[in-house]
């Protein structure tokens, strides 16, 4: 019975010596250094996106660094980071900044770099597209593209592209040029068309000629069949046009 009990005390004293053993040599100190603060490649990608995103004001930011994978070790007991002596380019898209680690002595900074815009999601044609051929809403795709790509010209929402048709050809999955669409043509040159003139007063309509193609909103000129007067009219449908009104004409 006493061998039995000896036994099993040696082996739990050798089961428990290596983890107390370790306890008590980090307990003590024993000359070892602290764990380090260590901060990877998101840490450092949340405060440049924050610092970047005051300089870039247009669209979703985009941001991929020069190197994708970061290690940044500080003693222990060090701050957050921070971001100094940020440049950007916003013509290359190339930007390069310090990242800190705060209440550290000497300071512990890392320099980056990568490139960083803008991205906004604009409509673009999925398929072909020929002048003649009306835009409809299956003919739409989204796609994502930098900001500084874009212009005042740049369709912005498919309401700008459904129902209209290209003047030349459209590149698909393109940014789409407003100056390249044009409502769809609804009275072509040479055709007879009604002319009509409607006031708070009166409503009259005359039969016309289009010296002009045009599209639904366009003005075009048309002469009066009648009085061989020739007039500037708004297209408002399948050969029908308005004048704005009364005079509003040339010889």
């Amino acid at each position: 019975m006493k061998r039995t009990l000896s036994i099993l005390l040696l082996g739990t004293a050798l089961l428990a010596a290596p983890g107390a053993a370790s306890a008590a040599s980090y307990g003590a100190g024993a000359g070892l250094e602290p764990p380090a603060v260590v901060y990877g490649t998101s840490h450092v990608e949340a405060v440049l996106s924050d610092a970047l995103s005051r300089v870039i004001t247009v669209g979703r930011l985009q941001m991929d660094l020069d190197t994708r994978s970061i290690e940044l070790r500080a003693p222990q007991g060090a701050g957050g980071l921070s971001v100094e002596n940020l440049y950007y380019n916003p013509v290359q898209g190339r930007f390069a900044a310090e990242i800190v680690v705060t209440n550290t002595q000497p300071t512990v900074r890392l320099p980056v770099a990568g490139r960083a815009f803008g991205v906004v999601q604009v409509p673009v044609l999925a398929r072909r597209v020929v002048p003649g051929d009306v835009i409809g809403p299956p003919d739409i795709d989204w796609q994502d593209v930098r900001a500084d790509q874009t212009s005042s010209d740049t369709a912005a929402t498919d309401a700008q592209l459904i129902g209209m048709t290209p003047k030349r050809g459209v590149p698909t999955n393109q940014p789409v040029r407003l100056r390249d669409l044009q409502s769809p043509r609804m009275v072509d040159k040479g055709a007879l068309v009604t002319i009509t003139l409607a006031t708070e007063s009166i409503s009259l309509t005359t039969q016309g000629k289009a010296l002009q193609d045009g599209g639904r909103g366009e003005v075009i000129r048309v002469v009066n069949t009648q009085s061989n007067r020739i007039v500037e009219a708004t297209v408002a449908g399948p050969n029908m046009v308005a004048v704005a009104k009364p005079g509003f004409a040339t010889k």
